[in-house]
């Protein structure tokens, strides 16, 4: 394959902006460059890909489902050592098509076969040999360049490779992609000034390269920059595929450089093949077509004209599918197609009304095109078609008020010119039953495939929009095919009329072929071991992961500052507002209940500012693990380690501040124990919300709502027993619960006398005063510590103790250990479904 650069350096702006003269001139003085040849067993593969989703749209009122094929029977090759880019207008499928090679659809969804270096392989195997380079740029914004290429390293390279090694390799590539000058700038965002766009690019394109990868998958590269960053990008991905890498690529509208340095194009429109070759054959491709490129016009640019021109006719893609598949050349109708006639309002239907079925008759020879089903005649050599839908015309109305841009296409071409120089007739429905064996054979082995889908009125008899590929013509070519909805399953083939075995290659043929897909199927899946699945251990992996927190969190103090100023400056406040809380009366009960209510909240609701901090670091999340660069699991874990000690801190300050400004009975060390595990809780919950919505704006919505219905049910407002006993259960799921009951205990627990007049308990939290049945066994040692003699007396000076008030107030287990132990089990628990909803959900996958 010839290598396309800039052979000349000083050339003018003008003359790089003359597109494709040089090319044409080229081609007056010699022959045209020969086209790319496939050769089977190496480089990546792919035949007959397909997927779909089902479409919903309105018709005559009422909501109809179809199926609409986003890829249709894509077939080719790309080598190692070459760059690979698709291309096509918007919602031609380029991103679909790239994310079925990367192994980036659902299985069961994608239907066709995928194979490297002669190999099928699975979705797993691609993931481990392979990198995947989204169109928008998901990094770190407080990490330099240096750092952020580090930590790649480190978690995809193995352990057996030294430090020192790791440092060499990241250097070399910051020299390869021209980031030297960048090397410790942070990579910045929107309100942090840092590398430019064409940098913050390439260290895109570096973190997922360090490990050398075998197939290097990029989304739009080039979006969003200006020509000369977007130049320098794909001349650096081109260094990429030269050092071994199969390099594919989406990219929108290059520039006549960037085009020179393709050495192949694969160009889609809605999903279906239109061009795959090297750049340079495209103008032969066009004037094969008998659309020669005019002087002056870029080849791609007028390729893309052509094709909206043909999508907007009624003959749609069909000529230019079938072009590049057959070589069948287009005849005069084909070459002037006419636009679709606008659409007129629909009249009502006349009560009993009954339109005559029109059959439109078109006389062609057997290289033209047609919308039709063929029906050959045996007087003539000449084809004579009909239209195959005799619906009524309102109802054709009907049905171009349902956009089928999507759907799969019946394409009527000649199954074999040579020998029967005619066209199979449609299927019968007998036929579905004889292949439905078949299909429940691939179903019980486990073959990924859709069940098929049969129409009877429009089934074709050959599979639309199959593309060339490699192997040898078989009998294939000789028998009639299934529906327009086949899935590329084996059905077992008549005895094979064997014929001269051709090279197929991705240019214009006069030679119709077809790909042999007994190949795909009788070869054993082997796949080679590349041994563990994941480069490095788990506990090195979260080691590494808790050093990269360590260094966002110290160079982003908003995320534990906020909460700790929060924090602080509430305590203050609080105890500002309740003052001289170490008195034993009735109106300070009241005061101590509202206090621990209100801190319990505080704790829980200052830890909503998570929501937003874990949704941005969610899609770096989806794009560090989609290729195996670590566990989940390690995630997890390391982002609760670092996050311990700052809890720790934040649940110190509150617990100090006010237990010595508000002078309160309980124990510092237990005050704070609860604080800490409340922040740990309340976090693993935010966490996990977070990973379940898709946007900050949800989360908090959620998040508030949820802790809400904790705080109303916890036992402050209404005490277990004043619940309905269909949601008493939310009792004791409320995680506000177990902490507020264990201050409570923390502070009232004890024969601790409390007077005054009971007009100061109400109103208040206590409700009902019940004396415990603490109180009524400890009177002998109340009388002693109180200095009387009768109860009378008692009664007087101490009518109620502590325990009374957490009788009064519900509580059946007053251990504090016991609610830190539940309050931990929630936030392990959360914790454990916080991972369970990324190693499952969290995934960059079409379904």
């Amino acid at each position: 394959m010839a290598t396309y650069g800039r052979t000349d350096t000083n050339r003018s702006l003008e003359s790089l902006l003359d597109m494709d003269n040089s090319v044409r001139v080229a081609k007056n003085a010699a022959p045209p460059p020969k086209p790319a040849k496939m050769i089977p067993g190496q480089g990546l593969e792919f035949s007959n890909l397909s997927y779909s989703v089902m479409k919903k749209q309105k018709k005559d009122g009422e909501w109809i489902t179809k199926e609409a094929y986003l890829l249709n029977d894509i077939s080719g090759q790309a080598i190692r050592g070459e760059v690979m880019a698709i291309m096509g207008p918007s919602g031609a499928g380029k991103s679909t098509f790239l994310d079925a090679l990367a192994g980036q659809i659902a299985q069961g969804s994608l239907k066709g076969y995928v194979r490297i270096e002669g190999k099928p392989v699975s979705t797993s195997y691609m993931k481990m040999i392979s990198s995947y380079v989204m169109q928008d740029d998901q990094l770190f914004p407080m990490l330099t360049v240096f750092e952020t290429f580090m930590f790649a390293a480190e978690v995809r390279l193995p352990p057996s490779i030294s430090r020192a090694e790791k440092k060499k390799r990241v250097y070399e590539l910051l020299e390869q992609l021209g980031l030297q000058s960048a090397t410790h700038t942070y990579i910045g965002d929107e309100g942090r000034r840092g590398v430019s766009g064409g940098e913050r690019r390439r260290v895109s394109i570096g973190i997922d390269i360090i490990h050398k990868p075998s197939l290097l998958f990029l989304d739009e590269p080039t979006s969003g920059l200006d020509s000369t960053s977007a130049f320098s990008v794909v001349e650096k991905v081109k260094e990429i595929a030269r050092g071994g890498s199969i390099v594919l690529m989406t990219i929108h509208q290059p520039s006549y450089r960037i085009q020179m340095l393709l050495d192949r194009i694969t160009i889609l429109a809605r999903g279906r093949l239109i061009y795959l070759g090297p750049p340079t054959a495209l103008p032969t491709h066009l004037a094969g077509f008998q659309r020669p490129v005019p002087d002056g016009e870029n080849s791609l640019e007028y390729l893309l004209d052509v094709i909206k021109e043909y999508d907007e006719s009624t003959l749609g893609l069909e000529p230019l599918v079938v072009y590049h598949r057959d070589g069948i050349k287009p005849d005069q109708i084909a070459r002037t197609p006419i636009p679709k006639t606008p659409r007129t309002p629909k009249t009502p239907r006349t009560p009993g009304f009954k339109k005559t079925p029109v059959s439109r008759h078109i006389s062609l020879r057997s290289q033209q095109f047609s919308t039709a089903t063929p029906m050959p005649r045996r007087d003539t050599g000449k084809f004579e078609y009909h239209d195959d839908d005799e619906e009524e015309e309102d109802d054709d109305d009907d049905d171009e008020d349902f956009d089928n841009s999507l759907e799969r296409r019946a394409v009527q071409t000649p199954i074999n010119r040579q020998q029967s120089g005619v066209y199979n007739n449609p299927r019968l429905a007998s036929h579905f039953y004889k292949d439905f064996s078949v299909w429940l054979y691939h179903g019980v082995r486990g073959t990924p495939r859709h069940q098929p889908s049969w129409t009877p009125a429009r089934t074709p008899g050959r599979t639309p929009g199959k593309t060339p590929s490699f192997g040898s013509r078989s009998s294939r070519s000789t028998r009639s095919l299934p529906s327009r909805h086949q899935t590329p399953q084996r059905i077992p083939p008549p005895p094979p009329i064997r014929l001269p075995k051709t090279r197929v290659i991705f240019s214009p043929s006069t030679e119709p072929y077809e790909p042999s897909f007994e190949e795909f199927d009788e070869e054993e899946f082997d796949e080679p071991d590349l041994g563990p699945k994941f480069a490095n251990p788990w506990l090195r992996e979260v080691a590494v992961l808790s050093w990269r927190t360590i260094l966002n969190v110290i160079r982003t103090p908003e995320l534990f500052l906020s909460r700790e100023i929060v924090l602080m400056v509430m305590a203050i406040i609080l105890s500002s507002l309740f003052t001289k809380l170490d008195h034993y009366t009735f109106k300070t009960i009241n005061e101590l209940l509202n206090f621990y209510i209100f801190s319990v909240c505080l704790v829980f609701f200052s830890s909503n500012d998570a929501v937003p901090t874990f949704i941005q670091e969610r899609f770096i999340f989806i794009r560090e693990t989609s290729h195996n660069a670590y566990r989940a699991s390690s995630y997890v874990v390391s982002s609760l380690l670092v996050y311990l000690p700052f809890f720790a801190i934040q649940g110190f300050t509150f617990a100090v501040i006010t237990k010595f400004a508000l002078k309160l009975h309980s124990r510092l060390l237990y005050f704070w124990l609860i604080l800490y595990a409340s922040l740990i809780t309340t976090n693993s919950y935010v966490m996990l919300v977070s990973a379940l919505v898709p946007s900050y704006i949800t989360g908090y919505a959620v998040v508030i709502a949820t802790t809400a219905l904790f705080f109303l049910t916890c036992g402050f407002f209404l005490k277990r027993t004043q619940i309905p006993p269909y949601w008493r259960w939310l009792h004791y799921v409320s995680a506000i619960k177990y902490p507020f009951e264990a201050m409570l205990t923390n502070e009232f627990k004890g024969i601790h006398c409390y007077n005054g007049s009971l007009s100061d308990l109400s109103p208040g939290p206590l409700g009902k005063v019940e004396i415990s049945n603490l109180h009524n066994h400890s009177f002998p040692e109340l009388m002693k510590k109180n200095n009387v003699s009768t109860i009378t007396e008692l009664q007087q000076i101490c009518p109620l103790i502590g325990e009374d008030v957490l009788h009064s107030m519900g509580l059946q287990i007053e251990n504090i250990w016991y609610d830190i132990a539940i309050l931990l089990a929630w936030g392990v628990l959360y914790r454990l479904f916080f991972y369970v909803v990324l190693r499952f959900y969290s995934k960059n996958v079409r379904k």
